[in-house]
């Protein structure tokens, strides 16, 4: 069995539905066309992640999470000053997010202490969407977290795949997990070749910091749109059974409480 710990949800419809802000427009997908997609190829269980495109308005996550179908879900929000944590965690919700990329042309990694400092009361962890030029200022932040909050790093880190020393350095913190997401750093996407090295040594590594997500529906992803099964085929050959089990099953459970 499969956990996606990373896919985005949106309206059907575009119309009267314009994004608050972000850097692209919205696909007419939600969770329901990702079920009928990836159920098929054994995920059961899913992680929608709040779409940059939603800002801090988590009404859209809420509603998400609350469709019934063949793939069980969690969220990961992004908050504002007023976001009400009890609530969101009681509608699934159980990690935040921070953007931290140069394209994007902002940063909110200075955020880091305080927000963890206030979600470790709902006992979430951060997911991070940053790359390697922050990766020291990452490490000397993880000992001053709460104790047992764990820092998520998005796509890999953004790493370059002939050059994974700087992920893996971080990985010896063992607060520090990975998402083994492919389309944002292969360049060879459909076969991810270029990927296999850096994901076998990752896997023996850090068996117990590793998870898989899609992106789907691959939003800023150059076509053609990536499909499920080659990049699970790509982890299933690189992690071994052991590995694979542990970061499509066992580490989600745990991280997501599912």
């Amino acid at each position: 069995m499969i956990t996606d710990c990373h896919i985005h949800s949106f309206a059907r419809t575009t119309g009267g539905d314009a994004p608050q802000t972000g850097a692209y427009v919205p696909p007419a997908r939600d969770v329901r066309d990702f079920m009928e997609e990836a159920a098929p190829h054994g995920v059961a269980r899913a992680v929608v992640v709040q779409a940059s495109v939603d800002g801090t308005d988590n009404s859209r996550l809420v509603e998400t999470l609350a469709t019934e179908g063949p793939v069980a879900l969690r969220g990961v929000a992004v908050i504002g000053d007023g976001a009400d944590l009890p609530a969101l965690q009681a509608a699934g919700v159980r990690a935040t997010r921070i953007q931290d990329r140069a394209r994007l042309g902002a940063s909110a990694l200075e955020q880091l202490p305080d927000l963890a400092a206030r979600v470790a009361e709902v006992g979430w962890h951060i997911e991070l969407n940053s790359e390697p030029r922050s990766f020291d200022r990452i490490a000397a932040m993880v000992p001053r977290m709460p104790e047992g909050m764990r820092l998520i790093l998005d796509h890999v880190g953004h790493v370059d795949p002939a050059a994974p020393d700087p992920v893996l350095r971080l990985l010896e913190h063992e607060r520090v997990w990975v998402k083994l997401s492919p389309t944002r750093i292969s360049a060879d996407i459909g076969r991810y070749a270029d990927l296999a090295g850096m994901v076998e040594r990752i896997g023996a590594a850090f068996p117990e910091q590793i998870i898989w997500g899609s992106d789907w529906p691959h939003v800023m992803t150059p076509e053609p749109v990536p499909e499920i099964p080659p990049m699970l085929d790509l982890c299933r050959e690189a992690l071994g059974p052991d590995a694979f089990r542990r970061c499509m099953w066992d580490n989600p459970e745990r991280l997501y409480g599912f």
